[in-house]
């Protein structure tokens, strides 16, 4: 089944509030940070970082990291590597998610990392063992098809071949668990597409995502075409693409960050997807949203739990992102914005936002693809956890991208907190709904 939706949604309806000519973004320090990765590092590329908690041990809690060409990265809560998963020829992780306390087809119950793999189109499934030196184990069933092996005709419910070489692939993902069944949100690299998928385990004690259904957006908003490319000119160079997912484990709502467009809710449980906040847009488009705080590209998405049931969405805006041009966006990108998500208006209403800076011989975070955040107190992260990608480690000098370098930054939640007037919630006492 697959579900094609209106070229306008609710916010087309709903202008933006008025607060972007006072937006202010405050700084925050990094706690510390994992090692510096580059070429030399098996052409490692950091991406997306995903927090497993050890409930049985906090101590040994892990963060586990797509990291592109060099595969998953796995760290420990001192930024220290743990393991180092390479793929095979062609293989690159893009994203990867957590799940917990699913039962597998061999009876045994385990935490389960799970990640798209860009380059040979797949989705890829590691247990977890919290005790072992090498805590991941691939258990991908070797049968696993594409998640995407096929592609729809732009602008028709026809689909067409869809050869590995153009690498429509998958792209975005997180996980939820709906009872005892696990789901997985995929997006497809260039494409307005999220495909959802179930796992399915096996009695041999492997597992494999199956495709269920998927979302179709529209190629155009606001009178923009989003296929048109422009190398030369970054303010008309689009692109359909989706990449940031979470979901609101309380509400079973998908939160999608369509990079030039905006974020989207998708209600999984039924009923349409409606764009809650749009992106800036572009000065030289008849998109053009100059009340927004989220500039191109919106990346990685993340949900905060409090205590009290509040709940809090963070989004990457990255900026500069479509070429290396002034910062005429300045001060929105390489900052994440926060939108109180208990109660959600339409559109969102951002409370505030915070940028990672340079602190203590850190450097700061520039152009972040991922993040993920946790509301309980974990050891050396008493008030909560938040981790980001950096796609520019140690890379200072006008961010020319001459030197690829890129690594994780680990923030202690309080600092973001404290930064916000009105300070947010930290409730390191939280229940995790995801456990």
């Amino acid at each position: 089944m697959n579900r094609l939706l209106p070229g306008l949604c609710a916010l087309a309806l709903s202008p933006l509030p008025a607060v972007a000519e006072i937006w202010s973004v405050a700084e925050v320090a990094p706690t510390l940070q994992t090692k510096v990765l580059t070429e030399a590092d098996a052409d490692a590329d950091a991406d997306d970082p995903a927090v497993w908690v050890n409930r049985a041990d906090p101590a040994r809690s892990l963060i586990v990291t797509a990291v592109k060409n060099g595969g998953v990265r796995v760290y420990d809560l001192a930024g220290a590597d743990v393991q180092e998963i390479l793929m095979p020829e062609g293989g690159r992780i893009n994203n990867v998610d957590v799940v917990y306390d699913v039962r597998l087809g061999d009876g045994s119950t385990a935490d389960l990392a799970i990640g798209s793999d860009r380059g040979l189109d797949l989705i890829r499934i590691w247990r977890i063992d919290g005790t072992a030196d090498t805590p991941l184990t691939e258990i991908t069933a070797p049968d696993v098809g594409r998640a995407f092996p096929a592609r729809y005709v732009t602008g028709s419910d026809a689909t067409e071949e869809n050869p590995l070489d153009d690498q429509m692939t998958a792209y975005g993902l997180t996980l939820w668990k709906d009872g005892e069944t696990v789901w997985i949100a995929v997006t497809q690299r260039t494409n307005p597409v999220v495909g959802i998928f179930r796992l399915e385990t096996r009695a041999d004690g492997t597992a494999v995502a199956v495709p269920a259904h998927d979302f179709r957006f529209p190629a155009e908003h606001r009178g923009q075409n989003l296929t048109i490319e422009n190398d030369d000119d970054p303010l008309q160079d689009w692109s359909t693409q989706f990449e940031g997912l979470a979901v609101d484990y309380t509400t079973g709502t998908l939160y999608a960050g369509q990079e030039d467009v905006g974020i989207w809710s998708v209600p999984l449980a039924g009923g349409e997807p409606v764009l809650l906040y749009e992106t800036r847009g572009s000065a030289a488009s008849s998109f053009s949203n100059p009340d927004s705080v989220i500039v191109r590209d919106v990346e990685g998405l993340a949900v905060y739990y409090a205590a009290d049931g509040t709940r809090y969405l963070i989004a990457s805006s990255q900026g500069n992102a479509h070429g290396d041009t002034p910062a005429p966006d300045a001060p929105f990108d390489n900052s994440f914005v926060v939108f109180d998500i208990t109660a959600p208006a339409v559109p969102l209403v951002p409370l505030g936002a915070f940028r990672v800076a340079a602190a203590d011989g850190i450097d700061a975070v520039q152009e972040s693809d991922g993040a993920d955040v946790i509301a309980m107190a974990l050891p050396g992260f008493p008030n909560g956890l938040f981790i980001t990608q950096d796609g520019y480690a140690g890379d200072l000098d006008n961010l020319d991208g001459e030197v690829s370098a890129t690594n994780f930054k680990f923030v202690d939640w309080k600092a973001i907190a404290d930064s916000f007037t009105p300070p947010l919630k930290v409730t390191p006492a939280a229940d995790d709904p995801r456990f």
